[in-house]
């Protein structure tokens, strides 16, 4: 049977259309010679995810990404269908992780695998989970860098205002007579800590304490019981003026301190003789004068007595 020309030509037109459908749905990720399942996944965001992204298990891949839609409960989220091979063995609790599978941001989804008995299948929905992307990785870690640089800046800030106000001339002037007070503090303590290291040796004036103190520590040892003694003796004592009548002593003293003061008033304002000689002028000079008149009146009897007694003791018949 002879094919004409037109017939040729009309058969290669249909297998190079069918050759041209079948390599753009293989590069879609659909292959008619193979079995696969739909499945599916929800999620919130998909980060760039499109159609023809591949899925994998362990680096592997084992389907792709069909198509990507709005949920129909019209709350936002993403319904994700995927194409799987059907001899990939998947548990119906693994997990559909979208991730970055280079570095140019290309997403694919990748199987968790899970740990259940119970294989998935045809029209199930996985577990669906975000993997962090390479910019959230970076700012997460970057973040509290950051925050230690803005820290580090601030301190920084604050160091360069205290070093400029420590640098002005005021400030300096005052560090300057403070190093001058710690240098001659610390002469200070050089020449004291010489005079401690002179009086520790054997012939120092410390060491004489020391003996000293060791000495008297020594002798109040030895005389404990006399000390002993002494104290029960003093608190005896105590004892006794605790139980003496203080009050009525104290009283008299009073009494006593109080006519003596209104003598002394009394003396003062001239009251009496005695206050009449202590405040009067002319009393006290008249008994001077009778004083020393008196003194030469006796003077004079002790050395005259001829003068006041005429008697004869003797009588020689002369009348």
């Amino acid at each position: 049977m002879k094919i004409s020309k037109e017939a040729r030509i009309g058969l290669i037109v249909t297998v190079g259309i069918a050759a041209l459908f079948w390599g753009i749905n293989y590069l879609k990720g659909k292959d008619f010679f193979t079995s696969q399942k739909l499945v599916y996944a929800v999620y919130d965001h998909v980060d760039g995810l499109a159609p023809s992204n591949t899925v994998q298990v362990n680096g592997m891949k084992v389907g792709m990404v069909k198509s990507l839609s709005l949920f129909p409960d019209r709350s936002g989220r993403i319904l994700v269908s995927m194409h799987l091979k059907n001899e990939v063995v998947v548990p119906r609790n693994s997990t559909a992780e979208i991730f970055g599978t280079d570095l140019l941001g290309t997403k694919g989804i990748r199987l968790v695998l899970g740990d259940a008995t119970e294989e998935l299948q045809d029209g199930d929905t996985l577990v669906s989970a975000i993997q962090q992307s390479l910019s959230e990785s970076v700012s997460a870690q970057v973040a509290p860098i950051k925050q230690k640089a803005e820290n580090l800046l601030s301190s920084m800030d604050s160091v360069l205002i205290i070093v400029r106000t420590v640098f002005n001339e005021k400030t300096k002037d005052n560090l300057k007579r403070s190093f001058e007070s710690i240098s001659n503090s610390l002469l200070s303590i050089e020449h004291v800590t010489g005079s401690l290291d002179t009086g520790l040796t054997a012939n120092g004036k410390l060491a004489s304490m020391l003996a000293s103190l060791e000495s008297i520590l020594a002798n109040f040892r030895k005389n404990n019981d006399a000390i002993t003694n002494a104290i029960n003796n003093f608190s005896s004592i105590s004892d006794t003026l605790a139980r003496a009548n203080l009050a009525m002593t104290i009283e008299n003293t009073r009494k006593t301190l109080e006519e003596t003061s209104s003598l002394l008033r009394k003396v003062n304002t001239g009251e009496g003789s005695l206050g009449q000689l202590a405040t009067n002028d002319s009393l006290y000079h008249n008994l001077n004068s009778t004083s020393r008149s008196l003194d030469m009146l006796l003077t004079d009897f002790r050395e005259n007595p001829k003068r006041y007694f005429n008697v004869s003791l003797i009588s020689f018949g002369k009348k």
